[in-house]
């Protein structure tokens, strides 16, 4: 019997071996704290209304010292790492040690927690004193995500617990979190493979009961962002206020969700049945409350959030001022930032979506570089770079003597993602697709270097708006022998350049990328555009470019001299004169062309495609209309005979 007995408790025990212990109930209220954060993108230093790691401590800390608040959870959700110099040279190194010391204890990732690939990721999640959480990331164990199982990658765990309260008075807040299936999407395509982003709701479904068995409290660290629709890639993806609803509706509802992603400055949570929901806008302006009363025993939580406003000239936090300093005096650091890489005269600022003296820049440089050096296999017809993966601009400043110097600290911040150069093959009426995918300037006008082309774009301002023409045209291409454009030709094959983010994945929508042939990889681009800077513009021959007029927009969205012609077409009405069930009737196809033809009032062509007569009683009853008589050989009245 003693034996029996030591071995039933013994697989008792091992059975929850690896779930976290949960405290017996508190006997009275327990009072916590969250406070969280979302895209902090790196932004270790202050700069303009972005106050800095030091000024977000002391808003924390200040929070942290009053005894009212209770015990005090710092979390964040995703993008804490890439966006500003001192943290992207580090690889985000420098960010997870002053979260470090600010005493985080829970986040999520963010897409661009990917910007550098899975093994530096996986690096920085193994420096940090705090847990990655997400449900929704697991292993493409089985080739395809649709079949895919629920094994987390090594350096992510679907969700954690964190005790708060003391002595005999404690609960349990459990955290999960779910990151944008946009991901893959959004970043370059080696730093997502073998990894599959699931439905957010079907992935926190799939762990609730567990996580609800060891928590009192259930809250989601999303990188979802606020409102439905994600970056509008075509994917059906959704937010934060809609992941509520799919909880509430499937029985596993979230006490709060902590939002990401979207940048939204919320003034007030939003609260979806037994949900709460916030987010706290971006780069540490905000840091958002949440204060829990939690009853265990009565298995209830109230919640009251507010965003605290970081003040730019606030006070600043002397150990993390410290910790940041650090590492802005790095001697490795220090050098890489002031490493002189070439000369200015000119502001060379960007235009997302047109001509921009910054895509000329780059891309000429890369032009450049890749058609001078001993390498036949890297010449390129034509460079080709999204306008957002131009960072930033380049701004002399007032009380700067000219020529001003180019770092590679200042060249870095322009293109930070470290993105191979791509050379491949695609032909000219491939070439025709990127542009014409580029005159939606649904990511920006594609910049551009050894072409130059046209494009209209017009979006009527109507309600429901209608007609939405784009398209790119006069179309050339540079003869590298004459130095003369020549017409694009749609049948000859070009040998492009790009960035790892756009071929061969196609992202930002440029979908003739995934087409590319004969790829070759080429090396770091900010590589190749540091070495044309640096041999084309020294100190005695500085760069004073000028905006070319390679990329030319035709007309505004409201008009210009292109004029898009409305066709309206019908067909298969069957003499359906009246409504009836599903068939609208002729009356309300008839308001629906005069809606349309608002539009465009004096280029609309309605045309049908048959099969418009034969159909319904009163049609047949009407067909000899012309000769003067119904189908049953009934005289008509004149004013129902059809001349």
């Amino acid at each position: 019997m003693t034996l029996a007995l030591c071995l039933v408790l013994s697989s008792f025990s091992l059975a929850f071996a690896d779930k976290q212990a949960r405290p017996v109930a508190a006997p009275n209220a327990v009072t916590a704290t969250i406070l969280h954060t979302n895209e902090f993108h790196g932004n270790l230093e202050p700069a303009g209304s972005n106050p800095g790691a030091a000024r977000v401590a002391s808003v924390i800390e200040g929070v942290r010292s009053d005894p009212a608040a209770g015990t005090v959870v710092l979390v964040d959700a995703g993008d804490m790492m890439q966006g500003s110099l001192l943290s992207n040279l580090f690889h985000g190194e420098s960010t997870i040690d002053v979260y470090n010391q600010m005493g985080y204890e829970v986040a999520t990732f963010g897409n661009h927690e990917f910007d550098w690939g899975q093994t530096v990721l996986a690096e920085r999640v193994g420096e940090a004193s705090f847990p990655f959480v997400s449900a929704n990331i697991v292993q493409n164990d089985t080739g395809d995500c649709a079949t895919a199982g629920w094994t987390s990658p090594a350096w992510a765990t679907p969700w954690t617990t964190v005790t708060v309260g003391s002595g005999a008075d404690t609960a349990v807040v459990g955290f999960i979190g779910v990151t944008s299936q946009e991901t893959p999407y959004i970043t370059i395509a080696s730093a997502t493979e073998n990894l599959c982003f699931k439905d957010p709701a079907e992935s926190i479904v799939h762990h609730y009961d567990d996580l609800a068995a060891a928590a009192d409290v259930i809250v989601v660290l999303s990188h979802l962002g606020y409102p439905d629709g994600g970056y509008g890639y075509g994917l059906v993806v959704y937010g934060d206020q809609t992941l509520a609803q799919k909880l509430i509706d499937a029985g596993k509802p979230a006490d709060l969700i902590i939002g990401g992603h979207s940048h939204t400055n919320l003034a007030a949570a939003t609260v979806i049945g037994p949900t709460t929901i916030t987010q706290a806008y971006y780069a540490g302006r905000r840091v958002g409350k949440a204060t829990l009363t939690i009853d265990p025993v009565a298995a209830t939580v109230d919640i009251a959030w507010t965003p605290l406003v970081v003040d730019p000239a606030g006070a600043e936090d002397p150990d993390i001022l410290a910790a940041v300093a650090g590492w802005a005096d790095d001697p490795w650091y220090q050098e890489q930032i002031n490493r002189v890489v070439g000369y200015t005269n000119v502001d060379i600022v960007r235009n997302y979506d047109g001509d921009s003296l910054m895509g000329a820049f780059v891309n000429d440089a890369l032009y450049n570089d890749l058609n001078t050096d001993d390498e036949p296999l890297n010449d390129a017809d034509i460079v080709f770079n999204n306008a957002g993966g131009l960072r930033t601009d380049i701004v002399i400043p007032p009380d700067a003597t000219l020529p001003y110097t180019l770092t590679h600290g200042i060249l870095y911040s322009v293109l930070p993602f470290g993105n191979q150069t791509i050379v491949g093959t695609l032909t000219g009426a491939q070439i025709l697709d990127l542009l014409n995918q580029s005159a939606t300037l649904f990511k920006g006008a594609l910049q551009v270097s050894g072409a130059r082309y046209s494009f209209y774009r017009y979006t009527d301002a109507l309600p429901n708006g209608a007609p939405w023409a784009w398209g790119a045209f006069d179309i050339q291409v540079k003869n590298p022998d004459t130095g003369f454009f020549e017409p694009l030709d749609m049948d000859r094959e070009y040998r492009v350049a790009t960035n790892e983010f756009l071929a061969p994945a196609g992202q930002d929508g440029f979908v003739p990328f995934k087409y590319m042939t004969d790829i070759s990889y080429w090396g770091d681009m900010l590589d190749g555009v540091e070495r044309w800077v640096a041999e084309a513009y020294p100190i005695t021959s500085p760069y004073m470019g000028v905006r070319d007029g390679r990329i030319n927009r035709v007309g505004t969205d409201s008009g210009g001299p292109i004029v898009p012609v409305t066709l309206l077409f019908h067909a298969d009405s069957h003499g359906n004169l009246l409504q009836s069930g599903t068939y609208p009737g002729l009356s309300q196809l008839a308001t629906l062309i005069k809606q349309e033809r608002q539009h465009n009032p004096d280029r609309t062509l309605l045309l049908n495609a048959g099969d418009t007569i034969q159909g319904d009683a009163m049609s047949y009853f009407f067909k000899s209309a012309g000769l003067g008589y119904s189908a049953d050989g009934t005289a008509l009245d004149p004013a129902l005979q059809i001349q």
